[in-house]
């Protein structure tokens, strides 16, 4: 019999224009007054819009980060976080966590930008200035890694990164974590956003920004306006709640458009069904919806009639948070579960300011006044670039979620893709690794000024592999994992039954050369000039939702970033759906690019005066429960024996673990006492580093070894080693 577990808010914190703290939030928030005023942060002469909505100040002091090297968006996660730790009760008094081996999971659209913005903005300009601090968090993983570092906590940590729905997947990673690992009693779940240069010149390229006020679901509405935030929640599953609990949730992928939504809704109103049913509820239990409400006509439109699909007549109360504080983008799911608890704890539904005129969505609007409501079941929605809809239920009182604590089944692999420096496609690349050469080659390509050597792809060969009116369609991460992709589930036997599959990517850095290019377009021509289509290619999902639409895969994409463990962290997250029953074929995949951006931050960081060598490449795999595997007389490359990550959080965002006992440790986890890590090191080194250099490990041995079994061992920057144990045994 399945335990019965309950998952609780036990600590919130927030920090927003109206203040830092819960009290300030909630008494702008009821109050409807919204936050916005000129933006000071940046130029925006440019730009068709002025407006934001920005924290004026962060006073947290840290006691064991540097706090000169600290980025903005690093302050306001941490002071959120504080607030969050010790209304759980989980802060000691010299600041460290009380729970040391509770979980940490982020959620982030655009992590450190601001300072990414003022390095490269003086090397466009030609302007001496000093990497640190500018650079010390440009890694989008950074703030797990200093929350880690700041508050003593081991416990396994990510970073989810699907824009505007980045910290709903953070509270649904977060929520999973807690069912299904008996090692995590609390999840530690944070986001941060500020105001940058690229988010805002690309939503004006857009045309989404609005002049001069957020108005959802107004006959005037004219768009969004961005804001800044850090947001924290403290998952329990133990110990009595302080807000209510998070009850279950609903992860689409809406394949209409990379950028709008179905405008008949079906998408949205899948995952609200999905949230109901995890959360063993139906549609008249629910009191209220927290909006994702942009103001923009499509997406506004869109959701009105995806909820009108699953609630009918029963017309639900309704608002919008953005209308007051912004849209936070990667923040924005965790600002408004906030927001919906304070209305739970209140009896009190908040309300959307600046609408003068409701336009006719059939949809019970709560305007200008908060409402009275019993608010026993609430839900929060978020939809995002590329498709990722999100749906929390959050509930007053204890909500048993329909989820599998136990693992029960095996996930084997059984089919494998590759681009890589070795060769493109699995034959040219078990060819390269066989005749045991070097992928690496010059980087002066990219620049003279950079000499050394990484790991390259040849395009070319990408290229020949993607028919010409798939390819302007796609970025180079989009290209490389479109091929691996498709190589994976042809090998599978799969090609023509993928509507059922879920799908998991990492990625160390994202797409840095849609992002460079963009802002170098900002920088020399101005907002008017800068590509929209650059900017949708520059967020972290644009390769894998592309792919999803392509295949037509509307289920549930994951995806995440784990510096150079970034293949682990998908691979082990996919065989955890599998094990759990979630899912019974998930791809995993996982994919980076060298990029002059990325070369000149490593460079001026001085990466390149050790052994450090970059490199590119994707690699994809199809993940299957074994039994389902079998009836189809699949044949599987490996089974997912054992994984575990151990994570050392004295270091800080550019540290690698030096301390052998971390290794030591994750052997002893995986059972493989003794067992080195010789051919995982030695690999990486002809084909350079990146997140997804485990995956080119494993793949590697797997397809020219006839080992029992395969092991690979990888370090991170902030100090995590990842391991992975897949048996050949049949």
């Amino acid at each position: 019999m399945t335990p019965s577990f309950h998952i609780s808010i036990s600590g919130m914190g927030i920090i927003t224009p109206a203040g830092s703290g819960v009290e300030p939030f909630s008494d702008q928030l009821f109050a409807g007054l919204h936050q916005f005023k000129q933006i000071t942060g940046f130029d925006t002469s440019s730009h068709r819009t002025d407006v934001g909505a920005e924290i004026p100040a962060c006073d947290y002091k840290p006691r064991r980060l540097d706090h000169d090297l600290l980025a903005r968006t690093d302050l306001f996660g941490l002071e959120a976080a504080f607030q969050a730790l010790t209304e759980a009760g989980l802060l000691g008094d010299d600041g460290t966590c009380l729970d040391p081996d509770m979980g940490i999971v982020c959620g982030t659209a655009g992590g450190a930008i601001s300072g990414l913005e003022t390095f490269f903005s003086n090397r466009f300009h030609r302007k001496e200035c000093r990497p640190r601090p500018l650079l010390t968090s440009f890694c989008l993983s950074a703030l797990g890694t200093n929350l880690a570092q700041e508050f003593a906590i081991s416990g396994p940590r990510t970073t989810m990164a699907t824009v505007c729905s980045s910290s709903g997947l953070a509270l649904a990673r977060g929520f999973d974590l807690l069912l299904h690992d008996e090692g995590v009693n609390h999840v530690l779940v944070v986001s941060a956003e500020s105001l940058s240069e690229v988010t805002h010149g690309g939503f004006n390229g857009l045309r989404s920004i609005a002049p001069d006020l957020c108005r959802p679901f107004d006959q005037q509405r004219k768009g969004l306006i961005l804001g800044e935030a850090g947001c924290a929640m403290v998952l329990s599953r133990v110990g009595p709640p302080k807000y209510g609990f998070l009850a279950g949730y609903g992860l689409t992928t809406d394949l209409y458009h990379f950028t709008a939504p179905d405008p008949e809704g079906t998408p949205i109103a899948t995952a609200i069904t999905k949230a109901l049913h995890s959360a063993g509820l139906t549609p008249v239990d629910v009191d209220y919806i927290n909006c994702h409400g942009t103001a923009t006509l499509k997406n506004d439109a869109a959701e009105a009639r995806g909820i009108g699909r699953v609630f009918g007549s029963n017309r639900v109360p309704v608002s919008s948070t953005k209308s007051m504080f912004g849209h936070t983008l990667g923040s924005a799911s965790l600002l408004e579960a906030i927001a919906s608890l304070l209305g739970m704890q209140r009896s009190m539904a908040p309300p959307t300011a600046n609408v003068t005129c409701l336009d006719a969505l059939d949809l019970d609007v709560i305007v200008d006044e908060p409402r009275p409501c019993p608010m026993g079941t609430v839900l929060s929605n978020s939809f995002a670039f590329g498709g990722s809809d999100i749906c929390l239920v959050l509930t007053r009182d204890e909500s048993t979620p329909h989820g599998f604590n136990q693992k029960l089944n095996k996930a084997v692999i059984t089919g494998i893709g590759v681009v890589s420096p070795l060769g493109v496609g699995c034959a040219a690349f078990a060819s390269g690794v066989a005749g045991g050469g070097s992928g690496l080659q010059s980087m002066t390509q990219f620049s003279p000024e950079f000499s050394m050597e990484g790991g390259l792809v040849d395009m070319a060969a990408v290229l020949a592999h993607i028919p010409l009116q798939r390819r302007r369609r796609l970025n180079r991460l989009g290209s490389f994992l479109t091929v691996a992709v498709e190589e994976a589930l042809e090998g599978a036997g799969l090609t023509e039954h993928v509507s059922d599959f879920g799908m998991v990517y990492g990625s160390a850095f994202g797409c840095s050369s849609n992002v460079h290019k963009f802002y170098t377009q900002l920088l020399r021509d101005g907002a008017a000039a800068a590509s929209p289509q650059e900017f949708m290619f520059s967020v972290t999902n644009a390769p894998v939702a592309l792919v999803a639409q392509h295949l037509q895969i509307p289920g549930e994409v994951w995806v995440l970033v784990q510096d150079e463990v970034s293949w682990e962290a998908a691979l082990h997250l996919g065989a955890t759906l599998i094990e759990t029953g979630k899912e019974k074929r998930v791809i995993v995949a996982a994919a980076d690019e060298v990029s002059e951006s990325i070369l000149a931050i490593h460079a001026a960081l001085g990466f390149f005066a050790g052994d450090y060598v970059l490199g590119e490449g994707c690699v994809a795999m199809v993940l299957e429960d074994e039994e389902a595997a079998a009836q189809r007389s699949a044949r599987a490359l490996g089974r997912v024996e054992s994984y575990s990550m151990v994570q050392d959080c004295s270091c800080g965002p550019m540290d690698f673990c030096r301390d052998p006992s971390y290794q030591k440790q994750l052997q002893t986890r995986l059972g493989l006492m003794g067992r080195d890590d010789d051919f995982s090191a030695s690999f990486r080194s002809r084909v350079g580093d990146s997140g997804v250099g485990g995956g080119l490990s494993l793949a590697a041995q797997l397809l020219t070894s006839i080992e029992e079994d395969v092991f690979t061992c990888t370090s991170s920057r902030g100090g995590i080693l990842a391991g992975t144990l897949v048996s050949r045994k049949p």
